[in-house]
């Protein structure tokens, strides 16, 4: 019995722990005043059809991860302060408003036997709102990795926060739709 005790707790022991993913991206962005004087209500929402952010596929099954951390909370958070550095004004009171919606980002990791293959995709529209005029436009980019043996969840991702914060710098740096928040 005793036997029979042990081996059960050794195997629980050696059961192996969901993976936490936490993606926290950072901006950088030159702090020059282009936003000076524009005030507008900013929300960033995540439309992603599936919350899992990382989804690990293993012949036949796959198993999908959330993110430890609030993922939207994390990105709203930095691009309010990459906008509010680049003298932007938030505020819930205005008629302009800027939209950022989350319409990807995940990782895809297809283990097999002796490697695996990560893909990352990160898509992003921005959406501009000002007297009944609309500005829209869409910021992606993709990632593609193969190595050999098990997947390493701390590598996948820190390559999808670079993928993440890519993204992100082509939206923030795009002219276009500060010209048009500007009005």
């Amino acid at each position: 019995m005793r036997t029979l005790l042990l081996c059960l707790l050794l195997l629980a022991g050696c059961a192996s722990k969901p993976p936490q993913l936490i993606v926290s991206p950072q901006v950088f962005w030159p702090q020059a005043p282009t936003l000076k004087q524009s005030a507008f209500s900013f929300y960033l929402l995540d439309q992603r059809s599936s919350l899992n952010t990382l989804v690990i596929q293993r012949g036949d099954t796959s198993q999908g991860y959330a993110t430890a951390n609030d993922l939207r909370a994390e990105l709203e958070q930095t691009v309010a302060d990459a906008l509010t550095a680049r003298g932007a004004s938030l505020t819930n009171q205005s008629e302009r408003s800027l939209t950022i919606q989350i319409n990807q980002l995940q990782a895809r990791v297809n283990q097999r036997p002796l490697d695996h293959e990560v893909v990352n995709r990160v898509t992003m529209t921005v959406l501009v709102q000002h007297n009944g005029n609309s500005f829209s436009k869409a910021y992606s980019g993709d990632s593609r990795q193969i190595a050999p043996f098990r997947a390493d969840v701390a590598v996948i991702e820190r390559e999808l926060r670079v993928l993440t914060e890519q993204v992100l710098t082509d939206l923030l740096r795009d002219e276009s739709w500060q010209t048009h928040i500007r009005g």
